[in-house]
């Protein structure tokens, strides 16, 4: 079919076809992830920061074609998770300054749409490395660009850069060594063509998609929006929880507990979940999750009455802050929370691995810490981007400490002051953490060849500062191995956290075992039941 110009309802519909598209096939895309540990999937990162994009289009869907990118562009923004979906909501920022006050677009714009889009996503990369997503959407790009410049129409035009952007994708494996001794294409290429095919197919359609036809609704407002008018909520209590067991399978939870409510998320692995549904039956959501497993981090909100407290506090004249310097981290698990909160950490985001929490939720947290400045420790490589989001649409001043651990986390805390210079707290915390070398120790998920070693499922493997270093038979045996890398005689102090299902009679053994092999350093064994990591550990 001939298509020559598109309109903000067509946007809206290709977008959300897309969104589909990558939704049928997440799991492929998660299965591509390099690394053999529990981590932040691709596939399931880039499908729900999509799925923000669609929800705020659709408010937008019958407006010109310019606002309906830029709503696209924010929903984008605010529900971005992992560094594919920072990625990808920095693609659409681009495109909707090109369409920026326009009705409608034809080829030449959405090639230069596109162009924008990967310069944009470019220049958001602190080190763009060749072989990702971002070469993947460059090549796309040139494509149209070529395709348009000779008069093609807008599907001619797509689909000869979604042709360049299957054999690009081909390449990455001799663009990125890590890939290639792994076997696998880029992730993040692969599910940005997953929509790319899915939006091409969904301007090819006449009839409207229904999105909730397809997947459970999400329902995603912008942070610090104040609901004005008559009050009309379908399901008033939120409910929120994480499900802990063995063997859980997200699509039967969701069975379960779709009749309870609406706008409902379920996300995570085999042995933990995280939900989120609003019902008016939040005892009925309990009981029905208990079926699965152990519950925790259990958080039950009356959203009609946080909206009028939102309400009364968007009515102060000046908030009355309780320091200056408040501070922002992401963790998972009772203790690491503990441990965090005890540091002076105002608001723990519950994520980490599996779970990477969204621009729009760590912007949420940092309007609720009650100090006009915040420094946040994302405490996950996968989530820095996300968090550095959060700078350009806070009011308030923010700073990213770019930690990429929970271990880290804890010795930058140490030159915490909530009475100083933010700039100068900040760089002291970021001086403070280089002094630290972390390590993380978890059992592989799938069978993988990386930095010289051939991992097969379920073996404990060690990793250095986020780099897998070695493998071994136990836990105990890979923490000790660890050590013999990390430990010098300069170190002074070992630190362990560890996680869910150890129990604390064996992490003490484990602690007299090191404080024996290094006498001189002080050794500290924590609970942090975090889940995934049998152990964490630094030396300082």
């Amino acid at each position: 079919m001939s298509l020559h110009s598109i309109t903000g309802n067509d946007l809206v519909r290709c977008v959300k076809a897309g969104c589909i598209k990558l939704e049928h096939n997440r799991d492929q895309v998660d299965a591509l992830n390099v690394f053999p540990v529990p981590d932040g999937d691709t596939g399931t990162n880039m499908y729900l920061t999509l799925l923000s994009a669609v929800k705020e289009g659709e408010k937008h869907s019958s407006e010109p074609l310019g606002k309906v990118a830029k709503a696209i562009s924010m929903g984008s923004l605010m529900g971005a998770r992992g560094n594919s979906g920072v990625i990808l909501s920095q693609i659409f920022r681009g495109i909707a300054k090109v369409l920026e006050g326009k009705e409608e677009a034809n080829a030449q714009d959405l090639a230069q749409a596109l162009k924008a889009g990967s310069d944009t996503a470019y220049k958001a990369v602190m080190k763009p490395v060749e072989g990702t997503i971002l070469t993947v959407i460059r090549e796309i790009a040139r494509a149209c660009e070529k395709e348009a410049e000779v008069g093609r129409d807008i599907m001619e035009t797509l689909l000869a850069g979604l042709q360049e952007g299957h054999r690009t994708l081909e390449k990455t494996p001799n663009m990125l060594p890590v890939l290639k001794e792994a076997g696998v294409v880029d992730s993040g290429g692969r599910g940005l063509l997953y929509f790319l095919e899915g939006a091409i197919d969904g301007l090819a359609q006449e009839k409207e998609i229904q999105l909730d036809t397809y997947m459970e609704k999400l329902t995603m407002s912008p942070a610090g929006s104040i609901i004005s008018g008559d009050i009309d909520l379908d399901f008033q209590y939120c409910t929120e929880l994480l499900i802990k067991g063995e063997n859980l399978d997200p699509d039967d939870v969701k069975d379960h507990l779709k009749p309870l409510g609406d706008s409902m998320l379920v996300v995570g692995g085999d042995e933990i979940l995280k939900v989120h549904i609003h019902s008016n039956h939040p005892g009925k959501v309990l009981e029905t999750a208990l079926q699965f497993g152990h519950l925790s981090d259990i958080k039950i909100n009356n959203m009609l009455e946080e909206v009028h407290e939102n309400r009364h506090n968007f009515a102060a004249e000046k908030p009355d802050y309780a320091k200056k310097i408040g501070i922002v981290a992401v963790g998972a698990g009772d203790g690491v929370i503990g441990i965090l909160s005890s540091l002076g950490v105002d608001i723990v985001v519950q994520g980490g691995q599996t779970m990477n929490p969204s621009t729009e939720d760590i912007l949420i947290a940092c309007n609720e810490v009650s100090a006009p400045e915040v420094i946040v420790l994302p405490n996950n490589k996968n989530i820095i981007m996300a968090a550095q989001q959060v700078k350009d649409i806070c009011s308030k001043k923010i700073k990213i400490v770019a930690s990429r651990s929970v271990m880290e986390a804890i010795s930058a805390l140490i030159a915490y002051n909530p009475e100083g210079d933010l700039e100068e707290v900040a760089a002291a915390m970021a001086a403070e953490m280089q002094k630290t070398s972390y390590a993380e120790v978890t059992q592989a998920v799938k069978d993988s060849a990386i930095n010289g070693l051939n991992i097969e499922e379920g073996d404990i493997i060690g990793m250095v500062d986020g780099k897998i270093r070695l493998k071994g038979v136990t836990a105990d045996d890979v923490v000790l191995d660890l050590l013999k890398e990390m430990a010098t005689e300069e170190s002074e102090l070992i630190t362990l956290l560890y996680g869910n299902g150890v129990e604390e009679a064996a992490a003490e053994a484990l602690k007299d075992e090191i404080s024996r092999l290094y006498p001189d350093c002080d050794v500290e064994m924590h609970y942090g039941g975090q889940p995934h990591y049998t152990y964490l550990l630094s030396v300082e």
